[in-house]
């Protein structure tokens, strides 16, 4: 995630991308991001290794208000905070991941933790929340460097019977 926001100039941070790219700023992307990981798969991933209760984890609806409170005047000093609290919380969940028995990779989430997770016929297991994690990023990864690689690319207007690339047209082919 911070290779991908470090593509995008920092100027465009905060900037509102162009419609077709994104509803989000690069900044609230990677945001987005560290909050779920930190207050939802970190805690359930706690949780399965024994480490922290259920009620730790945020509700659904709290977690969406504190999404939404996405303040962008922040500025892109917040950036530092952010990349580092992405990095603290992906670093101690990979060291617990590694460290999980193959009886925690089986261990259904309790109803609590799983209430965040698409209803499934068979109970979210550690591999599908992580599997479900991965994804999500992926998803919005996709999006940074959406910014990254076509922000300046994308046209404001397409002027109507003007083909798009040069060899569309008859007349000035060779």
């Amino acid at each position: 995630m911070t290779w991908a926001l470090c593509a995008v100039p920092r100027e465009r941070w905060l900037a509102q991308p162009p419609r077709r790219l994104s509803d989000w700023p690069a900044l609230r992307l990677l945001r987005h991001m560290v909050l779920n990981e930190r207050h939802l798969t970190l805690p359930a991933v706690r949780y399965i290794l024994g480490d922290r209760d259920a009620g730790a984890v945020p509700s659904a609806i709290t977690l969406e208000q504190v999404d939404a409170a996405w303040d962008p005047e922040a500025g892109t000093d917040a950036a530092d905070d952010l990349v580092r609290a992405h990095a603290v919380t992906r670093f101690e969940l990979l060291q617990r991941l590694e460290t999980a028995s193959d009886e925690c990779w089986s261990t259904p989430l309790p109803i609590e933790l799983a209430a965040h997770h698409p209803h499934t016929a068979a109970p979210v297991q550690l591999h599908g929340l992580m599997l479900r994690a991965r994804q999500h990023e992926l998803e919005h990864l996709a999006t940074l460097w959406r910014l990254a690689l076509y922000w300046d690319r994308i046209p404001t207007a397409t002027p109507l019977g003007v083909p798009f690339h040069p060899a569309d047209r008859l007349e000035e082919s060779h």
